[in-house]
This record gives C-alpha cells, sequence and structure tokens, in this order.
C-alpha cells in the first residue's frame, strides 16, 4: 500500500492510499496520483516524503498542486556545486567543520552544510547535508535532505520534516494494535475493504477524541471497557442470570 496521511496543526489523519502493484505501477506513479488528488487550500502545502520518492516526476507533479517537497536524500544524488557535476557522498568528503553552521532542532543541534542551485531533478532547491553535532563529519553519520522552498531557513527545513515522523508512527500502530500485519485476504476486493475500515477506525479514533491516534484507540478501549462493567452493574441490579449475562458479553 502507499498511503497519504494530512497533517494540519496537531491533527493527523490518513486521506487516501493506493494498492501497489509492481507488474502495473511503479510507487513513483501510485504518489503522483496520489499528489494530484491532494485538496487545494490556501495555505502552504508542504509534502514530506523519505528518500524513496523524490523523483523528477513527484517533484513536478507537487509544484502542479500547489505542494512544496522536503525530503530525505539518497547520498548518490547528482548537484552541482560551483557548476562542477557530483554526487552528495563525493562532495561531503571535502567539507569540514568550519563550512557548516550549527542548527538546532527541538532538544538536537546538527552541523548543516547547506546548497541552493541546480540538481538533476530540479532546476533550483536547498540541499542540506546533516550531521549530529556530538558525531564526527563522516559520511556514515551524515542525512540529505532537500527542500523546494528555497525561502525557509535550514532550521525550518529540519523542523518541518521531523514533522514527517508521524506516518512512522502511524504505521507502527495500525500493524501493531489493528492487526495490518496480521490479517490476511485473498481478493483485491477484500484487500481495499479492510484496508478502508482501517483509515476510517483510525480517522475515528483521532478525530472523536482529538488525539494521536494511539491515545484515542486507547481512550476507546477504555470506554468499551467501562460499557461491560456497567452493563454487567445494572444486570446483577435487574435480577438477570449469571447465564444471561455471559450470553451478553459472549463469554458464554
Amino acid at each position: 500500500m502507499v498511503q497519504q496521511v494530512l497533517r494540519c496543526g496537531d491533527c493527523v489523519i490518513p486521506y487516501d492510499f493506493k494498492r501497489y502493484e509492481s507488474k502495473k505501477q511503479s510507487k513513483i506513479q501510485l504518489a503522483c496520483e496520489l499528489v494530484a488528488n491532494l485538496p487545494r487550500c490556501s495555505q502552504k502545502k508542504y509534502l514530506l516524503i523519505d528518500t524513496w520518492y523524490p523523483a523528477k516526476s513527484v517533484l513536478e507533479t507537487a509544484a502542479q498542486s500547489g505542494c512544496h517537497v522536503i525530503s530525505g536524500l539518497k547520498t548518490n544524488r547528482i548537484f552541482y556545486p560551483q557548476g562542477i557535476r557530483q554526487s552528495l557522498k563525493e562532495f561531503a568528503n571535502h567539507i569540514r567543520e568550519s563550512d557548516t553552521d550549527l542548527v538546532t532542532v527541538g532538544h538536537t543541534s546538527y552541523r548543516v552544510y547547506r546548497y541552493e542551485g541546480k540538481l538533476n531533478m530540479v532546476e533550483n532547491a536547498v540541499v542540506l547535508l546533516c550531521w549530529d553535532a556530538a558525531e564526527s563529519l563522516t559520511l556514515k553519520n551524515m542525512r540529505a535532505f532537500l527542500s523546494t522552498d528555497i525561502s525557509l531557513s535550514s532550521e525550518q527545513i529540519l523542523s518541518y520534516y521531523s514533522k514527517r515522523w508521524v506516518i512512522e508512527t502511524y504505521f507502527r500502530t495500525i500493524k501493531g494494535n489493528f492487526s495490518f500485519d496480521r490479517y490476511q485476504v485473498r481478493s483485491t476486493k477484500a484487500i481495499h475493504r479492510f484496508w478502508t475500515l482501517l483509515s476510517f477506525t483510525a480517522a475515528f479514533c483521532i478525530l472523536t477524541v482529538h488525539a494521536t491516534l494511539l491515545d484515542g484507540l486507547q481512550r476507546w478501549r477504555v470506554k468499551k471497557s467501562q460499557s461491560w462493567i456497567e452493563f454487567v452493574y445494572r444486570a446483577a441490579r435487574a435480577g438477570e442470570s449469571l447465564d444471561f449475562i455471559q450470553k451478553q458479553l459472549q463469554a458464554a
């Protein structure tokens, strides 16, 4: 599945999804379809994606849909510092600490080298080469990020991209608490039905309690347990038999 998750302020909800079949469409093509169908709004929109998706077609589709892109980058990506064609990892070997700025996001500080200019997939964008300030400036420790919004500061780019982590926690919750990693079906229709139910349940848990998916799920589980206890209490007060109560709770 390729899933699209929307965030507005602190509210995060599943929005759309497409089933991936390698013989029909690539994940990049599916991503373009999802991005093209994003709702329009007057505020700035940012498409936050991992290193798998920043292809030229995705960036173009995002621009046509009124979105800026902030993404992770693989270190073999090509850019042109001072007009010289080279990969990020080749260039990173020549960066010294004095070439970087110290940027703090949350409680963590990073050494950041900022480049603005051409890449193979876009004419003008910002690339950030980042290292945790507590680690050495080696290729192994480096992470690279792209922003098509060149007006953003380095701190803003990293801060915005950190919001993408909610996607990882969303899928972890879906797998661990909604049985997505254990449920088995055979037909395409069953897959779509199951995923639609998951998405609806996730949105319901988030929006009805104004909390994260996991918090919302836990609160509804508590309410369900409370309703069972209240039922047993009222049934006992009414003089119902133990057999009746067990059958109602499907425990007989």
